[in-house]
């Protein structure tokens, strides 16, 4: 069960990552007066965005190439949203990993209790330790 839901879970990542980013402003022909209220705009509502320092002083001298870098700078896109996911399935592949060696490890454990408790009957698997007949507790090394 397991191992089909990592299979779906795998798949639907990778779909998700290889959805296309949808396309950028700079694709579209603004004229110029329209580019320039739209930067304006969104200079005003994010005064720290990439460009906009230069903007505010150089704004009459812009040409395509500045409007153009300026929307690729600051378009948001899905580059980070993979990266993120792709971290996420790459961190949950990880502690899968570490589980399924949990699981291993529980398995022996419990066959060295179980091996202990047949062998000694003052036995303690909390402490993984026996009485001995001198008197001494012990760990047992079956």
């Amino acid at each position: 069960m397991k191992k089909l839901a990592s299979a779906i879970i795998g798949t639907g990542l990778a779909g998700i990552m290889m959805m296309p980013a949808p396309a950028s402003a700079a694709s579209v022909n603004f004229s110029i007066g329209q580019q320039q209220r739209y930067v304006s705009e969104r200079c005003v509502e994010h005064p720290n965005w990439r460009g906009c320092d230069d903007w505010r002083r150089n704004h009459n001298r812009w040409g395509k190439n500045d409007y153009r870098n300026w929307y690729r700078w600051n378009q948001p896109n899905l580059g980070s949203v993979a990266a993120g996911i792709f971290g996420f399935a790459v961190g949950a592949a990880i502690v899968g990993s570490m589980n399924r060696n949990g699981d291993r490890y529980d398995d022996r454990f419990d066959d060295h209790v179980a091996d202990c408790e047949a062998r000694y009957r003052s036995y303690n698997a909390r402490t993984d330790m026996f009485l001995g007949y001198d008197g001494q507790y012990h760990r047992c090394n079956l």
